[in-house]
């Protein structure tokens, strides 16, 4: 599948990828100056694109030496364009390898860095695809006709649209291809994935593909199961929907952050999803948890900082008043009447 693009990807010539060829009339392409930025711009792109491609084509992630033998570039200059990506595109770990089979919990404690050189064996760096794509949720309703996101059918990107065998029966689109859908992916780098490759990087990125997360357990004061009356017979997913859409603000929080453990490896098996790809998507949103809860400390820490000196009583309250705001708001989960 992968054999037809890395002949023309690769080749030698002005569009060689690994920033040591000559470009016409003998000039260095990721040499100084807006030219040199510019090719080393464009062979980036075309790269991480690639290099996305390769993930989505074996479960969304994989080890750097593994994705290496896709690519002719050496580990330095490899790492080094994955790091220019960033995370928005590849979040790169590093983990300590486990032998015996493949345990999902394991893995979920590997990607937080759980186990990272504490038990001294041997580690490795993994590397995982994201991206800021996502489905329409307007679109799922019949109420957008064109948008910055993607326009397909979320139960066929689940592979459980009834319609999917025949396309006239289903109002929302199956195709990938569609004008809207091609300049999405386009913008985001995402040139080239097929169905498969897009579906594997949505599942592991995109909260609109997630299971459904009981709306009662994240209501109440009852941090176990919240409203919900079923408890350990609900069949949906016991978590903090705001750590799923990945908007939660507390460190700690009071609702489980915890997608993978016995209970939801059930709910799974039960629903025929992709244990993987839910592990995938816990990893990343542990990332983006902590990386939004850093911002708002950062934040904090900056207002408290620029306070002028000398404030009069009722200016020190104001700021007193204004720090909890977003944790407030956030926590509530009632909507005003």
């Amino acid at each position: 599948m992968l054999q037809g693009l890395r002949p023309c990807l690769l080749r030698p010539g002005p569009l060689q990828l690994a920033g040591s060829g000559r470009g016409r009339g003998g000039e260095e392409p990721g040499g100084p100056g807006l030219a040199g930025t510019r090719w080393r711009a464009m062979a980036d792109l075309t790269l991480c694109a690639f290099l996305t491609k390769v993930l989505c084509a074996h479960g969304g992630r994989m080890f750097l030496q593994d994705l290496r033998g896709h690519v002719e570039l050496s580990e330095a200059k490899l790492r080094a364009v994955l790091r220019r990506a960033g995370p928005e595109r590849f979040l790169l770990q590093e983990v300590e390898l486990r032998d015996g089979p493949w345990d999902a919990e394991a893995e979920v404690a590997a990607g937080e860095g759980a186990g990272a050189g504490s038990g001294g064996g041997a580690t490795a760096c993994r590397v995982m695809a994201v991206s800021s794509a996502r489905l329409c949720a307007r679109y799922q309703r019949g109420e957008c006709q064109g948008c910055d996101q993607l326009h397909l059918c979320r139960r066929h990107m689940l592979g459980k649209c009834p319609h999917r065998d025949c396309w006239s029966t289903c109002s929302l689109s199956h195709d990938i291809h569609t004008p809207i859908n091609v300049q999405v992916l386009k913008s985001r780098g995402l040139f080239g994935l097929n169905e498969g490759q897009l579906r594997i990087l949505l599942l592991q990125n995109d909260p609109c593909l997630f299971p459904e997360v009981c709306q009662m357990y994240n209501k109440g004061v009852d941090v176990l199961y919240g409203y919900c009356s079923l408890k350990d017979r609900c069949n949906k997913f016991h978590v903090c929907k705001s750590f799923v859409r990945g908007e939660c603000p507390f460190q700690p929080c009071k609702r489980s952050h915890q997608l993978i453990h016995a209970a939801t490896l059930k709910l799974l098996e039960d629903q025929e999803l992709s244990v993987s790809s839910v592990v995938n998507f816990q990893i990343i949103s542990v990332y983006r948890h902590k990386k939004l809860h850093k911002m708002l400390e950062e934040k904090d820490h900056s207002a408290s900082t620029e306070q002028p000196q000398g404030l009069g009583k009722q200016g020190a309250l104001g700021a007193v008043e204004a720090r909890p705001f977003l944790p407030a708001r956030a926590q509530s989960p009632r909507k005003p009447q």
